[in-house]
């Protein structure tokens, strides 16, 4: 069992690794009381989901819908990208060894990474773009707005 923090600070939520054998998920799944599951009211089941320290979506006071992007294969992302790890991390903006992590399972990408990796996943050049750094020599090819 390996115990780590998501992202890897201290104080960060904490997380558990399990390998979970065929054996042991049938053990798992005979001690649910199924009935008591289907009868269960959306009450409850908010209510359980509130309570639950382990829940990976945390609800806010308002109850709205928060947008969870699966994590993506980065390996498979960077391999279609024909980068190496080093050159897809320089290219968006990321640490060698946090795309290492990902590709490895180690850790979790949080919900801003996902949502850039799932851009740079459809549209990579849009990031390339808007990562470019700025030249500045060059203001005059737009004219500045008058403060009013």
């Amino acid at each position: 069992m390996k115990k780590g923090t998501a992202s890897g600070k201290s104080g960060a939520r904490k997380y558990v690794r399990l390998t979970a054998t065929p054996e042991n998920i049938r053990k798992a799944l005979r001690r649910i009381d199924w009935n008591r599951i289907r009868n269960m009211s959306e009450e409850e089941i908010e209510r359980n989901a509130l309570d639950d320290p382990d829940s990976i979506v945390p609800f806010d006071e308002v109850g709205e819908p928060q947008l969870v992007l699966p994590m993506p294969d980065v390996a498979a992302l960077r391999r279609r990208l024909k980068l190496s790890q080093a050159e897809f991390a320089t290219r968006f903006g990321f640490s060698v060894a946090t795309v290492r992590n990902w590709e490895q399972g180690r850790v979790l990408a949080d919900g801003p990474a996902r949502v850039l990796l799932a851009v740079i996943a459809n549209e990579p050049q849009a990031v390339v773009r808007a990562l470019r750094p700025v030249d500045r020599t060059n203001r005059s090819s737009r004219p500045r707005k008058k403060a009013a």
